[in-house]
């Protein structure tokens, strides 16, 4: 007997409900396939639940977002779609806030003439700031460090 095999969304969704449950956090959890991800958006009645869903610099939902990546993964016969978990329009505010530090560091290296250090931060973070700094005229980014340390640089662009 074969029995239809249910799409990852939907197990992804419900195991993140039953997370938000252990947590004893009443939320409801909308998901949203698109062409290159899938995106589980964690509604809360409760500010205080969405806040305890985000944590402190969005280490909550970060945690979340890798746990219910990797079950999803483990079920995968082949390679698919990442999956992103958000809960009160975090993410979208967090690029916000690194687009604009990325435009004040571009600015403040081009007044000074000399390269700015930003503090160490993950990969998907150094990557935004990366692309945003791309747009920009007059400087270029490089990421420097190990590990925990690594952070990106901005540098004056060499004059052509």
């Amino acid at each position: 007997m074969t029995t239809e095999a249910r799409p990852e969304s939907d197990s992804a969704r419900e195991f993140l409900e039953g997370i938000l449950s252990r947590m004893k956090i009443d939320a409801v959890v909308d998901v949203a396939e698109k062409d290159d991800k899938i995106v589980l958006e964690i509604r809360c009645e409760a500010d205080d639940d969405t806040q305890r869903i985000i944590g402190r610099r969005g280490q909550v939902v970060d945690a979340l977002q890798h746990v219910v990546g990797k079950i999803v993964s483990k079920s995968r016969v082949e390679r698919g779609k990442p999956v992103v978990v958000d809960a009160g329009g975090y993410r979208q505010r967090h690029i916000e806030r690194l687009e604009d530090l990325a435009e004040r560091m571009a600015e403040k290296c081009r007044e000074q003439g000399r390269a700015v250090d930003l503090s160490p931060m993950s990969a998907y973070d150094r990557r935004i700031i990366h692309m945003a700094i791309a747009r920009l005229e007059g400087v270029e980014t490089e990421s420097e460090g190990e590990g925990e340390e690594r952070h990106v640089v901005v540098l004056p662009a060499p004059a052509e």
